[in-house]
C-alpha cells in the first residue's frame, strides 16, 4: 500500500506509463521523492502513507491512552464486540501494518537527497528540506490526534453508558479522588460516587450495605497521594476482580489503616449470587500458529513466483518486479523493529526515551541512504537483480524496518507527559541522528562508486 500510494500521489507523473492501472486515469501530481531535478520535494513521495498510517494508528488507540474509565482495547468499537479479545491482530494492524505502512528511512533519504544533491541552488533546498522534517513531524502528529478524537467520537455513540461515566469522571476527579479502572463497572462507579441515572443498577440495599460500609472505611485512602492508596488498590484488584484472598501481610495493612475487611467479604461473597451484567477484563482469544504459518507461506510462495515469472525487462515490468520483491524483503524489516522495541524502557537512566524505535529507525535511515549511493553503481548492469536487490531493500526491508506510525505515538505521549521537553528531544534527536549518520553513509559510498567509475 505504501508503494502504491507513492505511485498514485507522484511516481506515474516523474515516469509516465510504469503503472498500469494509471495510464487510463488523471494521476495525481502531488508529491516528490526529493531528487533535486523535480521542483518540490518538501511533499515527499511518502507523505500520503505516513498520514494514512499515523491516523490508523490514532484510530486502534486503546481507552486506556485517552483517560476514558474504562480499559478497553479499541475504543471506538462496542465493548461488547468480539473484536475486543482479538489482542494479536490489534498488534499485527499496529506494529504490522501501520509500522510497515509509515516509513522514516525513506522520507530521512528523500530530504537527504534535497540537501546533498548537486542542484545550483543549494541554500534553497537546504532549507526546503528541514521545512520538510518539521512538516512530516507535524502533520503526522496531527494525524494521529485526528484519529484518536475520531474513536473518541466514535465511542461515545457505541458506549453510552461508558461515555456518561468519562463525564462523571472529570467531575469526580476535581475532587481528588482515585478512580480504580480495573474494577467491574458497578463496583468502579459506586466507590467513585458517580452519578449515572439510567445506567445505575439496582440491587437489594442489604446486599450493597456491605459494599458501602467498605467505601466508607476506605474513603479517605481513596484520593491522590495518600500513602495508602496503593495497598488499597491491590486489596480490591485481588479480591473483586481475581477473586483470590489477601496475603497475611496484606490483611494486617488494611486492618491496621481501620479498613473493614469483614465488609470487603462479605461483599465478593454476596456479589457471585447477583447478576451484575458487565464485562470486566476482556480475555485475549489466541492466534492459531499453523493457519497464520500457512498464509504467511501462500502469501510468499505467490509473491516470489510472481518474482520469477515476471521477467520481462520494459519499464512496466521492472516496476511491479520490484514492488514484488519489496514485499518480500518487508516482513523481514518488521520483524527486525519489533525485536529492536525490547529495547524500549531498558535503560533506566533514560527510560522514558524509546531507545528500540530510534534505534530502528537510526539503521532503517543508513541502511536506506547507503542503497541510495549504491543505485548509480548498478546502472551499468542490465541485468534487473543488482538495482532490484538495491531498491527492494531500501524499499521494503529499509521501509518497514523504520517507522513513523510508532514514533509519533511515542513523540505524542511524551508530548503530553508531565515533562514535554522530553518529546521535543525525542524527534530532535532522532531527526538530527538520522539525518548524520544517513548523510554519512551515502556521501561515503557515493564516493566510492565515483573512485570506481574513474
Amino acid at each position: 500500500m505504501r508503494i502504491i500510494l507513492a505511485q498514485l500521489f507522484g511516481e506515474e507523473c516523474k515516469n509516465p506509463g510504469t503503472v498500469g492501472w494509471l495510464k487510463a486515469g488523471q494521476p495525481l501530481c502531488v508529491t516528490s521523492d526529493g531528487d533535486t531535478s523535480v521542483a518540490g520535494g518538501i511533499i515527499f513521495a511518502d507523505f500520503p502513507a505516513n498520514l494514512l498510517g499515523s491516523f490508523i494508528m490514532g484510530l486502534m488507540q486503546s481507552t486506556e491512552t485517552m483517560d476514558l474509565p474504562k480499559v478497553i482495547p479499541i475504543a471506538w468499537l462496542s465493548e461488547r464486540n468480539s473484536f475486543q479479545s482479538d489482542s494479536t491482530i490489534h498488534f499485527a494492524v499496529m506494529t504490522g501494518f501501520c509500522g510497515s505502512l509509515t516509513t522514516f528511512s525513506s522520507w530521512n533519504s528523500e530530504m537527504l537527497m534535497m540537501i546533498l544533491g548537486q542542484d545550483s541552488d543549494r541554500g534553497s533546498l537546504i532549507f526546503r528540506a528541514i521545512l520538510g522534517y518539521f512538516i512530516g513531524v507535524e502533520t503526522c502528529i496531527a494525524s494521529f490526534i485526528l484519529g484518536k478524537n475520531i474513536a473518541r467520537y466514535i465511542f461515545a455513540r457505541v458506549n453510552p453508558a461508558l461515555h456518561l461515566e468519562a463525564a462523571e469522571m472529570e467531575r469526580i476527579k476535581k475532587y481528588g479522588i482515585y478512580i480504580n479502572s480495573e474494577l467491574g463497572d458497578f463496583e468502579r462507579r459506586f466507590l467513585s460516587g458517580y452519578n449515572m441515572a439510567e445506567y445505575n443498577m439496582y440491587i437489594d440495599p442489604q446486599c450493597l450495605q456491605n459494599l458501602s460500609k467498605w467505601k466508607n472505611s476506605t474513603e479517605m485512602s481513596r484520593r491522590h497521594g495518600h500513602p495508602l492508596l496503593p495497598l488499597l488498590t491491590d486489596v480490591e484488584y485481588q479480591t473483586m476482580v481475581l477473586d483470590e484472598s489477601l496475603s497475611d501481610e496484606q490483611m494486617v495493612s488494611a486492618i491496621t489503616a481501620g479498613w473493614d475487611i469483614e465488609a470487603l467479604k462479605n461483599w465478593v461473597r454476596v456479589k457471585k449470587k447477583i447478576v451484575l451484567n458487565e464485562i470486566n477484563a476482556i480475555p485475549a482469544r489466541d492466534c492459531k500458529l499453523i493457519p497464520a504459518a500457512l498464509l504467511f507461506f501462500i502469501l510468499s510462495t505467490t509473491l516470489f513466483i510472481g518474482l520469477v515469472v515476471m521477467n520481462s525487462y520494459d519499464t512496466y515490468s521492472v516496476t511491479y518486479r520490484t514492488m514484488i520483491y519489496s514485499c518480500l524483503l518487508a516482513p523481514l524489516g518488521a520483524f527486525v523493529r519489533w525485536r529492536l522495541s525490547k529495547l524500549n524502557d531498558r535503560v533506566q537512566r533514560f527510560n522514558w526515551f524509546p531507545f528500540g524505535t530510534f534505534t530502528a529507525n537510526v539503521i532503517g535511515s543508513i541502511f536506506s541512504a547507503s542503497m541510495i549511493g549504491l543505485e548509480s553503481y548498478c546502472y551499468s548492469y542490465l541485468s534487473f537483480w543488482p538495482m532490484g536487490t538495491i531498491r527492494a531493500l531500501k524499499v521494503g526491508f529499509a521501509g518497514s524496518l523504520s517507522t513513523v506510525s510508532t514514533f509519533v505515538v511515542e513523540a505524542s505521549g511524551l508530548l503530553k507527559s508531565s515533562n514535554p521537553l522530553h518529546g521535543y528531544i525525542y524527534i530532535l534527536v532522532t531527526i538530527s541522528t538520522s539525518a548524520l549518520l544517513g548523510g554519512l553513509a551515502f556521501s561515503f559510498l557515493n564516493k566510492q562508486v565515483d573512485v570506481y567509475y574513474n
